[in-house]
């Protein structure tokens, strides 16, 4: 039998830029325009297991319930303990800007006070600094900086208390 070589298919290297805007919805534009006029969290309440929604949902993942909405959702503390973190070494894309962010840097997963998590950049790089369980809290852009993103929330910092 005569085995055909596989063709070799060509390729060219091509930046697509197509900006849109997105739509967040009610809850998560809520959400959005708290951080970015009153610099707060919030979480909705899941009214079946009460589990805390952050950034807030319509529905429950798990009991597939609503959940209520604003003005009944829980403000946050933006204060936790950091459960874990980990360093980025290689380049990531930004999926809101399509841009490489700039590496290395340290993302964490923070227990926020109210028992939710939430995950963001942590202000510290050097990570023998980092212990778990040490305490951290939210650190906002200025206020006239904010664009109603969650990176309106600059990072996390240890703080001692």
């Amino acid at each position: 039998m005569d085995k055909k070589a596989s063709p070799e298919y060509l390729g060219t290297p091509n930046l697509l830029n197509l900006p849109f805007n997105w739509s967040a919805g009610p809850y998560l534009g809520k959400w959005l325009t708290e951080l970015r006029d009153n610099g707060k969290l919030w979480a909705s309440r899941c009214p079946k297991c009460q589990r805390l929604l952050l950034p807030p949902r319509i529905i429950c993942g798990i009991c597939q319930v609503r959940a209520p909405e604003w003005p009944d959702w829980v403000q946050l503390s933006g204060k936790g303990k950091l459960i874990e973190w980990e360093k980025v070494v290689a380049p990531q894309m930004n999926p809101s800007t399509g841009k490489i962010e700039p590496e290395p840097y340290i993302h964490g997963n923070i227990l926020l006070d109210e028992g939710v998590t939430f995950q963001h950049y942590l202000e510290e790089q050097d990570e023998t600094k980092l212990k778990k369980g040490a305490r951290v809290k939210m650190v906002l852009k200025p206020r006239h900086q904010r664009e109603g993103l969650v990176t309106d929330i600059l990072y996390f910092r240890l703080v001692q208390e």
